[in-house]
């Protein structure tokens, strides 16, 4: 037992110092090797972050990115033992903290958040549901995709290069991100408020367009026209040719 404590106790040592880069005396280990540790495992977290943060890495300038890993790599302790897991870390570091380049960039929250979940649905477990690809569209109920998140953002970061965005882009903005069951790819498609509802619907159980149409409709009190039948007819084929919607109810 004293020995796994005197391992644990070093570990630690060594983990604090690879953050940190203030050095106390640790057995086994040379002081005038010790840095190698830290700039390996530096490279590591700030690779990590540049794959699952992309959009980001190229929003900020070199200074304001490598001011912002060095800052978390020193400060934050990572819990999670998992290292894919680790950027969502740096998500919650910037929120928790409401660090300065939020403050300077007004969307960066939602940038960040919107490129951790892509790599959050990429990984995770999957979720197998029952369905099948030949069906009507006109009068068989429709099955979701399980595999997807639906999301309300105040700025169009899934749908302009950040750069571009400004005050003036700030509205309502809503999104489905999901994960095709054949490729594994996260994707999205933009939505109206009127499609966001329907697709609440469809996370009760499969039910027919048709159904679907008619419960917003009257939740709205809203007629059921051609028009607006047409509209949702051409939204459920995108989003069965996208795999949003994976298929029918399996009878």
């Amino acid at each position: 037992m004293l020995l796994h404590e005197d391992t644990y106790r070093h570990q630690a040592a060594l983990a604090d110092y690879c953050r940190t880069g203030q050095y106390n005396a640790i057995p086994g280990v040379r002081e005038q090797h010790v840095g190698q540790y830290r700039r390996l495992v530096y490279n590591v977290v700030d690779d990590m972050l540049q794959s699952a943060y992309p959009l980001t890495r190229h929003l900020l300038s070199t200074r304001e990115w490598n001011a912002m890993v060095k800052e978390f790599f020193s400060n934050h302790p990572c819990q999670s033992p998992q290292v894919w897991y680790m950027p969502r870390e740096l998500y919650q570091y910037m929120t928790q903290k409401g660090h300065r380049l939020l403050r300077k960039y007004a969307f960066l929250q939602e940038l960040l958040w919107l490129e951790w979940l892509e790599v959050e649905l990429f990984m995770m477990e999957d979720r197998p549901t029952a369905y099948t690809t030949i069906g009507d569209l006109t009068t068989d109920p429709l099955v979701l995709n399980p595999e997807y998140a639906l999301q309300q953002f105040v700025y169009p970061v899934h749908l302009k290069p950040a750069k571009e965005i400004t005050a003036a882009d700030k509205g309502q903005y809503f999104l489905a991100l999901f994960r095709k069951p054949d490729s594994g790819e996260v994707t999205f498609m933009n939505l109206s408020p009127a499609l966001v509802a329907m697709l609440e619907l469809l996370q009760e159980g499969p039910q027919t367009m048709d159904a679907l149409v008619r419960q917003c409709c009257a939740a709205w009190q809203l007629p059921v026209t051609a028009d607006l039948l047409a509209a949702a007819k051409a939204f459920f084929t995108q989003a069965l040719e996208s795999r949003l919607i994976i298929g029918f109810k399996n009878h």
